[in-house]
């Protein structure tokens, strides 16, 4: 009974739908509170004013737009829908334009093209890479962008960046240490085969000419394996820049060694240069052995002598770059399937096929796992491993049964975890490696013509002529590849499948 009346009571009330004097509910951010006189809600009974400190509180169902009822009849027609009293918020920039990975290289600094984006309109995520606009910076004049995205840090305007105009070339000594100078995008190989100056090659020369292998495989066995470590990290320290890095070569850089430019966008030239390095000494390698069209004991020999500098880059030179290269020579299958050469190695070289076999392959697996630091103290690396780290960077794709560690591995998201772990720790360490190349090489007095089989204009030279090296990379190793298992065949021919018996 009490709740008929109740119900009753309300349906005769003058303003069924608001309730007088409720509890005030919690207020959003942002939403007015002040009291409204030309409310769009009026009144239809013999109410008394309501008092103005009192806010009404509306239903937020669909009964919120209906009109209000009198005494149980309809006194005025439908109203419009009442209009949000909340002022329009404005949605903040999302957070997801600083995540995303392009972003982060395309922003040099996200406060001041925060700042900028204020006065001139909303944020625009940022199109070009870093490495696109150093490129268009190169290429001429400031123009149109792209991008909505303010580049004022980058911009030459007098007093546009925070730290001022950048001071004029030739001035050194004069800059403050806070300028900005922006490096230079690198699209030209630092190889150049047919501009090099070779004392032993001529001008134009054909691919793997026998007078030139004789003589560069006359220079490398009349040499201690310690000696030869010496030329092949000298070079590699020049090569990744560790070691005879001018000032201005820093300033175009960006940086001060290139173990801190292969990790970032614009090192792509630079990072192209040390794979091409790498592979062309593990080919040379490989034709080194393969060559050998002598007798058996010859070949145990030159095997003999690649196991022992191969030690030697590992021990006493540090140098883990080209210590990979001839790893990886020795693992071809041009070079595993050579049973009898391998077996004249362990009759006539018992300690050196030992060391291979127990040392040498064992820490090669270990150090393409990403597991380095646990196996080489800091202060007794002078090159890095760094073909990991490269191969991941310029890949295009991933094989799942590719020939690297993180292609053909259960563990291979960890593998290139760690390989990325381990790039950050060499960048910071940059300086340290070069304090060790520079104390391995104390006293070093390199001999030219022996300095120049290790180069790699000469190797490229040597193993392609000067007209092939120009020739596009895959295509050459390619093709290389084919000449490697020939003359792999015609030292050890396969054997004969027997014919199957009827």
């Amino acid at each position: 009974m009490q709740d008929r009346r109740a119900l009753s009571l309300k349906a005769h009330q003058s303003e069924s739908y608001l309730p007088i004097g409720g509890k005030l509910p919690p207020q959003s951010l942002g939403v007015d509170t002040n009291p409204c006189p030309n409310s769009p809600v009026f009144r239809t009974g013999s109410e008394p004013t309501l008092s103005p400190a009192v806010v009404r509180r509306v239903s937020s169902d669909a009964r919120a737009g209906e009109a209000l009822r009198g005494s149980d009849s309809q006194l005025c027609p439908k109203p419009p829908p009442k209009p949000c009293k909340a002022p329009l918020l404005k949605a903040p920039s999302s957070p997801s334009t600083w995540l995303n990975s392009e972003a982060n290289y395309c922003e040099l600094n996200p406060a001041l093209a925060a700042s900028s984006d204020r006065v001139a309109g909303p944020p625009v995520c940022a199109q070009d890479s870093y490495v696109e606009l150093l490129t268009a910076k190169q290429n001429g004049p400031q123009g149109a962008r792209n991008s909505g995205t303010s580049y004022a840090i980058l911009d030459d305007d007098g007093g546009a960046g925070p730290w001022g105009p950048l001071p004029a070339p030739g001035h050194k000594g004069q800059e403050d240490q806070g300028t900005f100078v922006m490096p230079l995008l690198e699209t030209a190989s630092s190889f150049k085969p047919n501009d090099f100056a070779s004392k032993l090659l001529p001008p134009e020369n054909k691919p793997l000419e026998m007078a030139m292998l004789k003589r560069a495989k006359e220079l490398f066995t009349t040499q201690d394996p310690r000696v030869i470590a010496q030329y092949v990290l000298s070079v590699d320290c020049k090569v990744v820049r560790i070691l005879d890095v001018s000032e201005e070569m820093r300033k175009n850089m960006g940086v001060s060694s290139g173990l801190e430019l292969i990790t970032l966008p614009y090192g792509h030239q630079l990072r192209l240069d040390i794979i091409e390095r790498h592979n062309t000494m593990a080919i040379g390698i490989a034709v080194d052995i393969l060559g050998c069209t002598g007798t058996l004991e010859d070949r145990a020999a030159t095997l003999n002598r690649i196991v022992q500098v191969a030690v030697e880059l590992k021990d006493s030179m540090g140098d883990l770059y080209s210590f990979s290269a001839i790893m990886k020579a020795l693992e071809m299958p041009q070079i595993t399937r050579l049973e009898k050469t391998w077996t004249a190695l362990r009759h006539q070289y018992t300690q050196t096929a030992i060391l291979y076999e127990k040392q040498l392959k064992p820490f090669s697996k270990i150090l393409h796992e990403g597991r380095e630091s646990t196996c080489t103290p800091p202060n007794n690396v002078s090159v890095p491993l760094l073909m990991p780290l490269v191969t991941l960077m310029e890949r295009e794709a991933v094989a799942f049964e590719g020939t690297d560690m993180w292609e053909k591995n259960d563990e291979s998201c960890e593998i290139m975890l760690n390989h990325l772990a381990t790039a950050r720790l060499m960048a910071e360490a940059a300086d340290g490696y070069r304090r060790n190349a520079e104390r391995v090489l104390a006293g070093f007095q390199p001999d030219e013509e022996m300095s120049e089989i290790f180069k790699t204009e000469f190797q490229m030279r040597l193993l392609w002529g000067s007209k092939g090296a120009q020739v596009n990379q895959t295509e050459r190793y390619e093709k290389f590849n084919q000449i490697l298992t020939a003359l792999s065949r015609k030292l050890e021919p396969p054997p004969l499948k027997q014919p199957e018996l009827s």
